[in-house]
């Protein structure tokens, strides 16, 4: 016994002492953020050690032999705000590369350099004085039930809550209409980058964008730079990052969503590095075998693949990059299989619909350091859409009848330029341009469903709606001047202008934004800005057709349709502790007009109560819409093993039609909140163990009353005149856990993770449905109930 236990206790001793050996590297280039610079001499230390390193004629760093777990780097250089990065991840497989950008320090700032950087989260856009934060690749992993998706980890974040369906990502910020948000990809707007994403919406199951390529990137819910233009509510900055220039490292990652393998590498060693990640979705094997993780009776297929190589000169004053994404994915939802057990007055127990959609982009960027004044960057890059449906309707007899074509295919051209010069330390410029060439076609053929038992009553009324093929052009461009006025005040004043050549539509926005940084870490912060955005590109193919003297003709009445715009009014609050407290308020107002309406008195249709979809009949630029509220945020970044994110907001959201009459908006819901916090716990062999929660609690949804007169007489839905959107939905509740196990060995390290949505198994009201055969109306609890995600990574 005795043997046994002094066997035992010299394995743990050894054990333990091996553990606390575990090192790993910590590497990177530290530059000047606006002339991209290297950054000669200057000093980084591991937070809470002497480890350190200075950097060397090229701005590059290395520091061996740090001790894995949670790390922080501080940053300083003279001339420079000291910058302190969030807490990363170090572990025994994988090296950690950082590109530390730092910001000139005026006079006026040297004394706050300190605690202006203990705000790891501010945007890596240092022209967003309101309403932006950046994220990492490392929040979308540890927040419960975001899949490494950042439309669905943004739901953390103040001002922010998801759509309906709990199946997708469209997010609602602010009582905006997710059609709002612009999804930027290094510096080229991308249209709509999700898997299963829907026509004329910015939302869709899970975005393209893999979790291994992000780079730390920003999320803007408004008041955005002049340099972001085509969004009137918010939008993702999405960077990808550079692959490891010394050492080849792998990944790979197993679990109910699918199967997901990364490689990265050096290409000339020191020089350039390869990072390739490719995704495989298991669902519809699942789906095969009975298992709906996404809902009944409904199969999902995905995969996609993305890849950023990048070459650096010799000097370090130059960088290329080859990115580049793709994605293809196809939803299927069934009909009840057997006819007999099909009900009555419930369309989808009858329909069998498919709707594929792919996507992809390639790019190349070129960042040139030109003088220690300035800095030029460009991008070109070639991107492709298409989204399509298929919808049919069966009988008892299973004959099938197609009701629904649709078909969205784009092809663009793009390219931008951006330029930034500093006058002196208190004074610069940044300028510059977006240009696309659009080639498209766009197409649906419909027909009416009021019959399910007879298939052939349904070919009257059949007709095309959308039809429309070619090419056109949009330039953007915008220039911003940002001047420090001294005592910690900067003025950020700019424009930005876009023109779309299909219909000779042009919008001028002006920008302006202040920011007073106080000594002791108190930010004030007020912005204006106006922003337009176009209209999905099909939307300006209606296709209307008119019989005049037995002469049928068409047109496009929608095709000189104006940009919706909307003017922002921000006031912000922000206050850091030295412990890493973060409190926030922000006060905003929203003006927005030119939104499509009918032109019809009764008519209560406005384009933005829609999170999907376009107008299929002629509309006029003149809805006009209101939105204000309050958003308050109290966060702790992630620092001695914990964070914690609370989030509150309250706001009104109303629209305007052609008769002048005021509605509560589809996304009127009122407030929305969400805590989520994390706690990780430390064993001596060096793995770890981290538990995390996520509640969401939001005003239910808007809906219409049914005129039940009206309904009865034309056997279908017929809303009640004047009560648009009068009614909500029951609140929305949901909570979300995670817990995850990491392991370090000498070569290899894994993670073991099981996000749970829905922890509680309740099931939220989530749509309302018509039923024909009662003639009334139904809240439907089609939301999901418990969900686990089961995942296994190692890297290695």
């Amino acid at each position: 016994m005795k043997l046994s236990f002094t066997i035992f206790f010299t394995l743990f001793f050894l054990s333990t002492l091996f553990a606390q050996n575990k090192t790993q590297v910590v590497r990177g280039s530290v530059i000047d953020r606006i002339t991209r610079q290297p950054i000669i001499g200057a000093s980084i230390q591991i937070t809470g050690t002497t480890q350190g390193a200075i950097t060397d004629a090229s701005g590059t760093f290395s520091i061996p032999n740090v001790t894995i777990g949670r790390r922080s780097v501080k940053c300083s250089s003279v001339g420079y705000e000291t910058y302190s990065s969030e807490e990363f991840i170090l572990n025994s497989a994988k090296e950690v590369v950082l590109t530390i950008e730092l910001s000139e320090a005026t006079d006026a700032l040297q004394e706050v350099k300190i605690t202006a950087s203990q705000n790891t989260s501010r945007p890596v856009n240092d022209l967003a004085f309101v309403s932006a934060r950046s994220f990492t690749v490392e929040e979308t992993e540890r927040i419960p039930a975001s899949v490494n998706d950042p439309g669905r980890m943004a739901l953390a974040y103040p001002g922010v809550k998801a759509g309906r369906d709990e199946n997708e990502n469209k997010i609602i910020v602010r009582g905006n209409s997710p059609f709002g948000i612009l999804w930027r990809l290094e510096g080229i707007d991308v249209p709509n980058p999700n898997h299963f994403a829907q026509p004329g919406s910015g939302g869709g199951g899970i975005t393209v964008f893999s979790a291994q390529l992000l780079s730390r990137s920003d999320f803007f819910t408004g008041g955005m730079p002049a340099e972001y233009g085509n969004a009137i509510t918010g939008a993702f900055d999405i960077r990808f990052r550079e692959g490891n220039q010394q050492k080849r490292e792998y990944r790979t990652k197993i679990g109910l969503l699918g199967l997901d393998f990364s490689t990265e590498g050096p290409i000339a060693k020191g020089r350039s590095s390869y990072l390739v990640n490719y995704r495989y979705s298991t669902l519809g094997l699942l789906s095969q075998m009975g298992f709906y993780l996404v809902g009944e009776r409904v199969s999902n297929l995905f995969q996609d693949l993305s890849f950023n190589l990048a070459f650096h000169s010799k000097d370090g004053k130059k960088t290329t990059t080859l990115f580049g994404l793709g994605g293809l994915s196809t939803e299927h939802y069934f009909p009840v299989k057997n006819p007999e057990e099909r009900i009555l007055g419930k369309a989808d127990n009858w329909e069998d619909r498919l709707r594929p959609a792919n996507m992809g982009t390639v790019g190349l960027t070129h960042t040139s350091n030109i003088n220690e004044k300035s800095s030029l960057k460009y991008v070109v890059a070639i991107i492709g859409s298409s989204i399509k449906r298929f919808s049919d309707t069966l009988n008892i007899k299973d004959e099938r009848f197609r009701y629904d074509t649709q078909a969205y295919k784009e092809f663009r051209l793009a390219g931008s330029v951006a330029y930034n010069y500093r006058f002196n330390n208190k004074t610069r410029l940044k300028t510059g341009a977006i240009l696309n060439y659009i080639n498209f076609d766009f197409f649906k053929e419909t027909a009416p469903r009021n019959s399910i038992t007879d298939i052939n009553q349904l070919n009257a009324g059949r007709q095309v709606s959308v039809s429309g093929s070619g090419s056109t052009q949009t330039a953007q461009a915008y220039a911003q001047i940002v001047q420090n006025l001294g005592k910690g005040l900067t003025l950020n004043a700019g424009f930005h202008l876009m023109h779309l050549f299909l219909n000779n539509t042009t919008a001028l926005e002006p920008r302006l934004s202040i920011q007073y940084r106080s000594p002791n870490a108190h930010t004030f912060s007020f912005a204006y800005g106006l922003y337009s955005q176009l209209l999905p590109m099909s939307a300006y193919f209606y296709t209307r057709k008119d019989t005049v003297a037995s002469v049928i003709t068409e047109s496009k009445p929608n095709k000189s349709l104006a940009f919706p715009r909307s003017n922002h009014f921000i006031l912000s609050y922000n206050y850091v502790t030295p412990s890493l407290w973060k409190f926030s308020t922000e006060a905003y107002y929203q003006l927005l007009n030119k939104v499509p309406v009918e032109d019809k008195i009764g008519s209560a249709y406005w384009m933005l109560n829609f999170s999907d979809n376009f107008p299929e009949f002629a509309v006029v630029s003149k809805g006009k819409g209101r939105n204000y509220g309050l958003d308050v945020a109290i966060e702790r970044s992630f620092s001695k093993k914990y964070y914690l994110v609370l989030t509150g907001s309250i706001f009104d959201s109303r629209y305007k039609t052609i008769d002048g009459k005021w509605y509560n908006s589809s996304f009127n819901d009122v407030f929305s909140t969400a805590l989520t916090f994390g706690r990780e716990f430390l064993f001596k062999n060096g793995s770890v163990l981290q538990l995390g929660g996520r509640s969401i609690y939001n005003g239910g949804f808007r809906y219409t009353p049914l005129d039940e007169a009206e309904s009865l007489k034309q056997n279908k839905f017929v809303t009640r005149k004047g009560a648009e959107y009068s009614l909500q939905a029951p609140a929305y509740f949901r909570i979300d856990g995670r817990i995850s196990y990491r392991t370090n060995r000498r070569k290899y390290a894994t993670v073991v993770s099981l996000d749970v949505q829905n922890a509680t198994n309740r099931i939220n009201t989530t749509s309302i449905q018509y039923n024909s055969v009662e003639n009334k109306l139904e809240l439907r609890k089609a939301g999901n109930g418990l969900v686990p995600v089961l995942s296994f990574q190692i890297d290695f």
